[in-house]
């Protein structure tokens, strides 16, 4: 299964488009805690794009590719913002006391955890992130779509 899911440049379009994929992947089977994961990342990629890549203030959209297999689940976010490499950003200050520690950084270093492989790459004007998850069903299913 793929699908092409466009989203307008805005909180409100990312909590709408995250809601339509969450229904979809549920209804295909994809265990529950996969796409609690696939929810953070989605949101953390696609709100750094709109804010620090300035996707929103300039009125650009995102698109997101979601492919799904028996082996992985695969998304693929392309946006026109700043060039920027979520998988090169730096490792929060973790032993660091909450007080201490710089504000941001902990979703990009989630979304390095949650991902079996994070690629990057810039084609053009075009950041495209590709994170892909492994074993997207649950164990027990005995049959995937």
């Amino acid at each position: 299964m793929t699908m092409d899911l466009d989203m307008a440049p805005s909180l409100d379009a990312l909590a709408g488009l995250n809601d339509q994929l969450e229904d979809s992947l549920l209804r295909r089977g994809v265990a529950a805690e996969r796409v609690g994961q696939v929810r953070l990342i989605v949101e953390e990629l696609a709100s750094n794009a709109l804010h620090h890549g300035e996707c929103a203030a300039r009125g650009l959209p995102l698109r997101l590719r979601v492919s799904v297999d028996h082996h992985a689940l695969v998304l693929e976010l392309r946006e026109h913002g700043r060039a920027f490499d979520p998988a090169r950003a730096p490792m929060p200050a973790l032993a660091a006391g909450i007080e201490e520690r710089p504000v941001g950084g902990l979703g990009l270093f989630l979304v390095q955890q949650l991902a079996d492989a994070l690629d990057y790459r810039r084609e053009g004007d075009t950041n495209i992130v590709r994170v892909t998850l492994l074993r997207p069903f649950s164990a027990d299913l005995e049959d995937v779509p």
